[in-house]
């Protein structure tokens, strides 16, 4: 490939990054009351812009320059190399399964006022996993639990979101959960 091919293709990477470099600078100059002991309103956007333009400029280096980096393969050719790597689906994707993902998707939003965030989370994770094809109900409830907890933490510890805890028996599950993120 051509240098003006490759540098066409790292195009949209350059405009990213000088639209992430911009917008960075703007979330600089928020206009907020300060309170000590947390985060203004410009750090989560700053936080997500680094990322973004780090990404941007890393795509760009690649593209336009060929980098080693060209030479990392993903997974889809990982599995082709080696038959042996199973990701334990069952069948692919199909129109059935994205609309009953959408559909879980409303409910989960629809239900967690009633069963708090985290008891929502965790069940809209693991089903959205089984109607994706996933069939091991182990790594899956796993993951389901870890990244609830990983939500609720974030969101309740880190970035300070009010989240609903539920009502009845999964008010006290919210409860105990956040006791031991030692959220108050």
């Amino acid at each position: 490939m051509n240098q003006s091919a490759k540098l066409a293709k790292a195009a949209p990477y350059v405009l990213l990054l000088a639209a992430s470099a911009f917008l960075y600078y703007r979330a600089l100059h928020f206009d907020y009351t300060r309170v000590p002991g947390r985060i203004g309103p410009g750090a989560w956007p700053r936080m997500i812009l680094v990322l973004l333009m780090a990404v941007s400029a890393w795509q760009t280096v690649r593209l336009a320059f060929g980098s080693a980096a060209a030479s990392l393969k993903g997974i889809a050719s990982i599995l082709d190399e080696d038959p042996d790597v199973s990701l334990a689906l069952e069948a692919p994707p199909s129109a059935a399964r994205v609309w009953i993902g959408i559909a879980l998707t409303f409910a989960f939003l629809l239900a967690f006022e009633t069963v708090g965030f985290f008891a929502a989370s965790f069940v809209y994770l693991a089903a959205l996993m089984f109607v994706g094809g996933y069939r091991r109900l182990v790594p899956a409830l796993a993951v389901s639990l870890a990244s609830s907890v990983f939500f609720v933490f974030i969101f309740m510890k880190i970035v300070y979101v009010s989240l609903p805890l539920g009502r009845g028996p999964f008010l006290a599950l919210s409860v105990t959960v956040m006791r031991l993120l030692g959220i108050h």
